[in-house]
């Protein structure tokens, strides 16, 4: 399975730390349709927007990994702070279908550049 990482899950050597597994080398991905923006306590979020892009990694994930992963990004909460969606990334010259966290915080921004979600409690 397929995910686009866009913050702290960038860094192999987090990731594996996380899943406790061994990972192949990442490949750069852009998503197009989003945004990445600074959420609660400057957690990294993307959220819809037509006209931006957002540069990641491309990572394989065990199915496995998902339950622990939708915890660790707050989806699981009520309200979440992320939503699980499928996306298309492009690799190269090819566009790939892959799961990526989405910010699932109110859409109120407020800032220049690395804009700030509303205000609300981190994880």
């Amino acid at each position: 399975m397929k995910l686009f990482s866009y913050g702290t899950l960038m860094r192999q050597s987090r990731l594996e730390a996380l899943l406790g597994v061994k990972l192949e080398p990442p490949q750069k991905a852009l998503l197009r349709g989003y945004r990445r923006i600074q959420g609660p306590e400057g957690m990294p979020m993307i959220i819809p927007d037509a006209a931006e892009e957002v540069e990641g990694l491309l990572w394989e994930i065990g199915d496995a990994d998902l339950t622990f992963l939708d915890h660790y990004e707050g989806a699981d909460l009520k309200p979440p702070l992320y939503r699980r969606e499928w996306v298309q990334v492009q690799v190269g010259d090819e566009i790939v279908e892959a799961l990526a966290y989405v910010g699932a915080w109110p859409r109120e921004t407020e800032g220049e550049g690395g804009d700030n979600v509303g205000a609300g409690s981190g994880h």
